[in-house]
C-alpha cells in the first residue's frame, strides 16, 4: 500500500511539475496532455480503494476470457509502442558542417507571459550555432499562437535567434501554423513567396529541421511525405524532467500519424 501511495502522489507530483514549468493559461492548464499523469495517479487511487474495501483485487473481478482478452490488447499495444518508440529513436541527423538551402526551426510551445520553456531554447541554440557556421542558409521560424495562449512562437524564437547572433535578414517568421503539418505546409509557402521560387524549387532544396530529438524523426517522415525531397534533422536535447512526458505523448503521436496515413491518406504532398 505504501508503494502504491508514493505511486500516485509521484504520478501527481510530475503533472503539477510540468505545468509549473510552462505555466499556461487557465484553459490551457485544463487541457494539458500533461493529466495524463494525474489520471494515471487516479487510476492507481480506485486501485488501493478498491481493495482495502473489498479485500481482493480489481483485477480479481474478471473472468478468465476477460482477462485473457485485456491481456492480449495490452500486449499488442505495448509491441506497436515499442515498434514505433525504436523509429523515434533513429532519426537521420544532419552534420553540422554540412551546407543546407534552409533550416526549418519548429515551434515547440510558449508560456502565457510569452517566455519560450528550455526545450524549445534548446532548439534556438542548435539552430543559431548552425546558421553562424552557415552564413548562406535561411531560417524560417515556424510556430502560431497555440489554443488558450495569447502569443504566437514564430517571433520570439526569431528574436532569441537575433540574439545569439544571427542576422535578422536572414530569418523568416511563419507564425500561423498550428501543428507540424502546417510548419511544413506553410514554411515551404513563405520561402516560395518571399524568394520568388516555386514552391517545387524549395521542396528539392536541401533543408535541415530544427525540433527536439523526441519529435525530430516523425518531423522528418511527415516533410518527406509532404514532398521535400532532402531533409536531415538537428536533434536538441530536451530537460531531463521532461524526457518520460515527452517520449510517451510522441508514441502516441507517431501511433496517431500512422493510424492517418492509414486510414485517410493524409498528409499528401505540397502541390
Amino acid at each position: 500500500m505504501l508503494f502504491l501511495l508514493s505511486a500516485v502522489l509521484l504520478c501527481i507530483a510530475y503533472d503539477v511539475t510540468l505545468i509549473c514549468l510552462n505555466p499556461g493559461t487557465f484553459l490551457d492548464n485544463l487541457f494539458s496532455f500533461t493529466h495524463i499523469w494525474s489520471a494515471l495517479g487516479a487510476f492507481l487511487v480506485f486501485l488501493a480503494v478498491y481493495r482495502k474495501k473489498t479485500g481482493h483485487s480489481f483485477w480479481s473481478t474478471f473472468s478468465r476470457r476477460v482477462k485473457m482478452s485485456v491481456s492480449a490488447v495490452l500486449s499488442a499495444g505495448a509491441v506497436i509502442a515499442v515498434i514505433n518508440l525504436a523509429f523515434i529513436l533513429t532519426p537521420e541527423i544532419a552534420p553540422l558542417s554540412e551546407d543546407a538551402d534552409y533550416v526549418l526551426l519548429l515551434g515547440g510551445g510558449i508560456s502565457k507571459d510569452g517566455v519560450l520553456p528550455k526545450s524549445v531554447m534548446a532548439r534556438v541554440e542548435k539552430a543559431a550555432a548552425y546558421m553562424n557556421i552557415h552564413p548562406g542558409t535561411i531560417c524560417v521560424v515556424t510556430g502560431g499562437t497555440l489554443d488558450w495562449l495569447p502569443y504566437p512562437e514564430a517571433p520570439e524564437m526569431k528574436k532569441q535567434l537575433v540574439l545569439a547572433g544571427v542576422e535578422e535578414q536572414r530569418i523568416l517568421i511563419e507564425d500561423q501554423a498550428l501543428d507540424t503539418i502546417q510548419n511544413f505546409q506553410l514554411s515551404c509557402r513563405l520561402l516560395s513567396e518571399t524568394l520568388a521560387v516555386s514552391q517545387r524549387e524549395v521542396l528539392e532544396s536541401r533543408v535541415v529541421i530544427v525540433t527536439s530529438r523526441f519529435h525530430l524523426r516523425r518531423a522528418e517522415r511527415l516533410a518527406r511525405r509532404m514532398g521535400y525531397e532532402n531533409v536531415a534533422g538537428i536533434p536538441a536535447k530536451c530537460p531531463l524532467i521532461y524526457i518520460p512526458h515527452d517520449y510517451v505523448r510522441e508514441i502516441c503521436a507517431y501511433l496517431k500519424l500512422n493510424l492517418r496515413i492509414l486510414l485517410t491518406g493524409k498528409p499528401t504532398q505540397i502541390s
